[in-house]
């Protein structure tokens, strides 16, 4: 379990930037044309971001690893309520579940009968993507904001790639891509880099927002029978 767990960060990361980056449903009625400026997109991006109270989605994620050539795949749902609220339950190649509070991080393997118990503070070699689940949208406080710009991006009018570096040194974040539909202002794809080269992609689908969910599904109690782990404090 201890390996997988060290992995959140950059899962959790991941998944953070495709909320923070506009998975957050359409534009208010009668929305303005599309933008096409790096800085407008980023804006709008920002402003549909701090609409979203919570949401629930189906997740897919892909991991590759460079040195290995290895890629995994893993799907499920997220959930995420704010401030600080997240539960993401893996379904497939294998159950997992990470659930945090916005106070205390449980991290439940059911093959492995364990689950870690940390202060969500603890967990996180960074608290940037803590930052944003608490509900602080701005892109251009923690990155330097960039659009790709070649061939393939200009063939797609509705479709503006962002790329955004960390504006100081960030544990296990080195690049972010963000797929923005121009038309929504929606994230369809994000693409973290660490700084090994590594990806973590995240889509996410069957997207629902701001249903007014419960507090109870951001606890969790260790079924009977499950070791309880407790690591020591930085």
């Amino acid at each position: 379990m201890g390996r997988r767990s060290h992995g959140i960060h950059r899962q959790t990361a991941a998944v953070v930037w495709v909320l923070v980056g506009g998975l957050l449903g359409p534009p208010p009625a009668g929305g303005a044309p599309a933008a096409t400026d790096v800085d407008e997109v980023v804006e709008r991006v920002q402003a549909a971001c701090s609409r979203v109270q919570d949401l629930t989605a189906r997740f897919h994620q892909t991991v590759t690893s460079r040195a290995a050539g290895v890629v995994q795949e893993a799907s499920g749902v997220f959930l995420m309520k704010r401030p600080g609220k997240m539960r993401w339950e893996y379904q497939k190649p294998q159950a997992r579940l990470f659930v945090t509070d916005g106070k205390t991080l449980w991290a439940f393997s059911p093959a492995d009968k364990q689950v870690v118990v940390q202060d969500v503070g603890e967990a996180f070699a960074s608290r940037m993507p803590l930052t944003f689940l608490a509900g602080d949208c701005q892109l251009r406080r923690e990155f330097t904001v960039t659009a790709v710009d070649h061939a393939g991006t200009r063939a797609s009018p509705t479709t503006r790639i962002l790329d955004l570096k960390p504006a100081r040194d960030t544990v296990g974040i080195a690049r972010l891509l963000l797929e923005v539909n121009v038309q929504t202002y929606t994230v369809e794809r994000t693409t973290l880099f660490d700084a090994a080269g590594n990806t973590t992609v995240i889509a996410l689908s069957n997207l629902k927002l701001n249903t007014g969910l419960s507090d109870h599904q951001f606890q969790f109690t260790p079924p009977a029978g499950v070791t309880v782990v407790t690591p020591p404090k930085r």
